[in-house]
């Protein structure tokens, strides 16, 4: 695997974190280990492709990372996979979808999970329909930054790059390097 860093500024990587690979999907994690959340995407057939370490303990609170392919690799694998299990133990994972689709085009998408269970969830197409069990926890958040509500604004320009923002904005998500992978 190859190792990320955090840099200070916004990048834009969610039009494709790692050159090499078109669908990858970036976790953020924290409340786990990086051996243990590699043990457990390695157990749903997720190949970590590059990381950034957490913290130490698993009682500290920062945010680590992991890059995976989207899809397992077994052939005819295209499902997402079910999250809920690798942090039923109280971790959270914070997950962007990066390419959920490349041929139809579709934009990503974002879910949190905490100790097991689906926190909540949205797409970048349509992020007014959240889903999981807060389907409205990023509201506020995505009213504020006009996504949504009443003064939304459709045609923000880097509009993908905006959310990504505002959602680590909201979770307290570093700032991932991608240059180095």
């Amino acid at each position: 695997m190859t190792h990320v860093t955090y840099r200070t500024y916004r990048t834009h990587w969610i039009h494709g974190p790692l050159a090499s690979h078109e669908e990858v999907n970036v976790v953020f994690f924290r409340g786990m280990s990086l051996d243990t959340l590699t043990r457990k995407l390695l157990s749903v057939r997720r190949i970590p492709l590059a990381y950034a370490k957490g913290a130490e303990d698993e009682a500290e609170d920062e945010w680590g990372l992991v890059l995976h392919d989207m899809f397992g690799w077994d052939d005819g694998d295209y499902d997402r996979p079910d999250y809920r299990p690798l942090c039923r133990d109280g971790g959270e994972l914070a997950v962007f979808t990066t390419e959920p689709c490349v041929a139809k085009a579709h934009g990503p998408d974002f879910d949190y999970y905490r100790a097991g269970h689906h926190v909540c969830g949205v797409s970048f197409e349509n992020l007014s329909f959240g889903v999981g069990e807060q389907p409205d926890l990023l509201a506020p958040a995505l009213t504020a930054a006009r996504f949504i509500g009443p003064l939304a604004e459709y045609d923000q320009e880097d509009r993908e790059e905006l959310i990504v923002q505002t959602i680590s904005a909201f979770f307290s998500l570093p700032d991932p390097d991608f240059s180095l992978t």
